[in-house]
């Protein structure tokens, strides 16, 4: 009477209990397959530099302006250089985009470069009237890397290469047998080797080169000269 009372209720519960309940060997495999292994290593992705980078801290980012940047500078005999930089446009019109820079030597125990911090100004395109250094933003560095005698052992430009930009962001996007070019949403970061001593840095802003293509469309381009007309029109009264 008792065994048959005990298989009663076994079946009642069984009956209970719902289809879409997991068993506890499915939940297990789940938790395996949702857990990583333990030796598997997660590397961080690593971000281009996005401005002007010095003892890994931003100092500048891009788009900064030139006197907000020439006041960071310790190097108080650094000026900033002026000049235009002429471009035909496929139309045939002649355009000067106005750009400066500013050059200061960095001297390191491992290292002297020459930096140039270079800028553009977009806003004077939409109007001559802005030419004022405030409208000139940070696009672009540019490095000339010297390795200084490091004693036993010592380094040489592909130690650094090797080290500080293949190992440290990956296979380039591009090597054209010179220059290995790296590409974000942000930036484009490119190195290249000179000899054992010396190595070149360019990395510049992808943002304000698409901002900068877009303001001479949006001016330059038949609707942008069309629209131009009409509004040099709203001053005329006949």
């Amino acid at each position: 009477m008792k065994i048959s009372t005990l298989l009663t209720i076994c079946l009642f519960w069984i009956g209970c209990v719902p289809k879409q309940m997991p068993t506890v060997l499915e939940v297990v495999n789940e938790i395996l397959v949702l857990t990583p292994k333990e030796n598997s290593v997660i590397l961080p992705e690593k971000s281009l530099p996005k401005g002007w980078v010095l003892n890994r801290e931003t100092l500048a980012a891009w788009k900064s302006s030139l006197p907000e940047v020439l006041g960071i500078i310790s190097d108080t005999s650094a000026i900033a250089e002026y000049w235009d930089d002429k471009v035909t446009l496929p139309s045939g019109i002649k355009l000067h985009i106005k750009r400066a820079k500013i050059t200061y030597f960095y001297k390191t125990r491992l290292t002297s470069e020459v930096v140039e911090l270079h800028f553009v100004n977009i806003d004077n395109i939409y109007s001559i009237t802005n030419y004022e250094s405030s409208h000139f933003e940070m696009n672009a560095v540019v490095k000339s890397v010297e390795i200084l005698d490091t004693g036993f052992p010592q380094l040489i430009a592909d130690d650094v290469l090797k080290h500080k930009v293949l190992l440290k962001y990956g296979t380039p996007n591009d090597f054209d047998g010179t220059w290995h070019r790296y590409r974000d949403k942000d930036s484009e970061f490119a190195v290249r080797v000179i000899d054992d001593k010396h190595l070149a840095v360019q990395i510049s802003s992808r943002r304000i080169d698409r901002q900068l293509k877009q303001a001479i469309q949006d001016v330059y381009s038949e609707e942008g000269i069309e629209l131009r007309k009409q509004q040099l029109m709203d001053g005329f009264e006949l």
